[in-house]
């Protein structure tokens, strides 16, 4: 895939337009979730999707063959996305909590379960925004954009073991606001986990 995609965006440096084409429709869905990590609506991810791959355009001949094409996305987009991620602060909501995106990620056919899955989330996005913006950044590239420690590594030039170091601080800050929403006692250091179980 690392290679395909190598190979992709030199032709797309040729200015091969098929190219371009087909680096979209390979990564357009983990950029879109990236995007709706960060967004306030789905609408506001959209319209941000487009506005990231322009920027990805206008840089490619900045991205280093070898390297993860979604790390160099995030540092090439990053002021795009944490300028959409400090609105979607303000306005109490995220893309990912519209019905639009959840159709859209993994999920379960018990109607049950997804309004409870939903509620969770919401849970989170409230929590998220009492953490600091590193670690609020983190949990939404790992947990939602589904980034790996690597790519996480990679984009925001730390090591691995700082990544998953601060990545379960962020964790823990974040179920631990979560669980003072819900008035129950505070979470100890065993219990951190993913948003929605996800280790």
């Amino acid at each position: 895939m690392m290679e395909d995609l190598e190979k992709t965006v030199e032709r797309c440096r040729s200015g091969d337009q098929a190219a371009w084409a087909a680096l979209v429709g390979a990564t357009v869905k983990p950029l879109y979730r990236l995007c709706a990590s960060f967004s306030p609506t789905a609408a506001v991810a959209e319209e941000l999707t487009q506005e990231v791959y322009l920027k990805l355009w206008e840089n490619l001949d900045r991205y280093q063959e070898g390297s993860s094409f979604m790390a160099w996305a995030w540092r090439v987009a990053k002021n795009l996305l944490i300028d959409a991620h400090r609105k979607s602060r303000r306005e109490r909501d995220a893309a990912w909590l519209d019905p639009e995106v959840l159709d859209r990620l993994p999920s379960t056919d018990d109607p049950a379960k997804t309004a409870e899955r939903r509620q969770r989330l919401e849970l989170v996005e409230q929590g998220l925004r009492q953490l600091d913006q590193e670690l609020a950044e983190l949990v939404l590239l790992r947990d939602f954009a589904g980034m790996s420690y690597s790519e996480l590594a990679e984009a925001m030039d730390l090591p691995l073991g700082t990544v998953k170091s601060r990545l379960n601080r962020a964790r823990l800050d974040l179920a631990t606001a979560v669980r003072r929403r819900l008035e129950i006692r505070p979470i100890r250091t065993s219990e951190a986990t993913a948003p929605g179980g996800v280790s």
